[in-house]
């Protein structure tokens, strides 16, 4: 008997995708929307911004980069910027044959149209000479991405086994988390604009506001998130917790530390790129980490309690 996570593979109904492959692919197109934001922090972080001057091939000459290495660094985030939109729409696709998983599949499609989206947005923001603007709204939306992508997918391997916890408002704080979280990226991305990291050599690009007024800002709504998932973690280990919300709790605080100690590392050493690169990976391995936490902290769609 077929559950809600068997999907027709093709038009013959009696070729199914298993439950564990589906989760399988959307854990794996989840990796790579988390190396599109790492390797796009590169391409800013090692001036390779205009590595590659035209889109979507490298030159106007030739499709690959030419002997570069900044051309190599950005052509390299474009390809795996493909790969992942090519992934997330394959399992928005099998998405929509889901029975009795609207809001996954909701969560999904929207995850796939950001990931589509990007391709128009990379190509405006090259032909604008990476205005700051634009360069922030495609790294923001590709942590958006990275949102959705994550409750989708933690909802898929979580299906038919509701792990949630009864208290609601644990689940509202969880998310509360969440959005701090966003905010602590959106505001980092200011500091980023503001700093001496301008995302090309080639071409001069402006910077956005002061530095010191970035970071200022940057710093308070850190310590928010920080009081903030502090209490969901003290929650779940007080009162009784599956135990993956338990780890993953200890998870962000460990991430959290090791952010908070780059962070200061690379503002007392005169912000090396390699540092902060660091900072990027570790901050989108954060987000990834909440969003499961307040997933699984809240009660699953009714409809897919139903399916169960």
């Amino acid at each position: 008997m077929a559950t809600s996570l068997d999907v027709p593979a093709t038009g013959d109904r009696s070729t199914w995708i298993s439950a564990r492959n589906l989760r399988i692919a959307a854990a794996f197109s989840l990796g790579l929307l988390w190396l599109v934001v790492t390797t796009g922090g590169l391409v800013r972080l090692t001036a390779s911004g205009l590595g590659c001057p035209h889109w979507p091939t490298c030159d106007s000459n030739s499709l690959l980069p030419a002997d570069s290495s900044h051309a190599l660094i950005e052509f390299s985030n474009r390809v795996i910027s493909g790969l992942a939109m090519l992934a997330s729409v394959g399992i928005a696709l099998i998405a929509r044959r889901l029975r009795g998983m609207d809001e996954v599949t909701t969560a999904l499609v929207v995850a796939a149209a950001g990931t589509v989206l990007q391709v128009p947005l990379g190509a405006v923001t090259v032909a604008f000479d990476l205005n700051p603007f634009l360069v922030m709204s495609h790294f923001l939306l590709a942590m958006l991405v990275l949102t959705f992508a994550t409750w989708g997918t933690v909802q898929l391997w979580r299906e038919g086994r509701d792990a949630a916890i009864a208290d609601r408002r644990l689940g509202w704080l969880s998310w509360a988390t969440v959005v701090a979280c966003l905010a602590l990226v959106t505001s980092g991305t200011f500091v980023t604009a503001s700093g001496p990291h301008p995302g090309s050599t080639s071409t001069p690009i402006r910077r956005i506001g002061n530095f010191y007024d970035a970071t200022w800002v940057h710093v308070r709504v850190a310590t928010t998130f920080a009081v903030l998932l502090v209490a969901v973690t003290i929650w779940l280990w007080r009162r009784p917790a599956p135990r993956v919300t338990r780890l993953l709790s200890a998870a962000a605080l460990v991430l959290m530390a090791a952010q908070a100690g780059v962070g200061e590392y690379q503002y007392r050493n005169g912000l090396p790129w390699q540092v902060i690169a660091v900072h990027v990976a570790l901050a989108a391995t954060l987000l990834i980490t909440v969003v499961a936490i307040a997933t699984f902290a809240s009660p699953a769609p009714a409809a897919q309690r139903r399916s169960a």
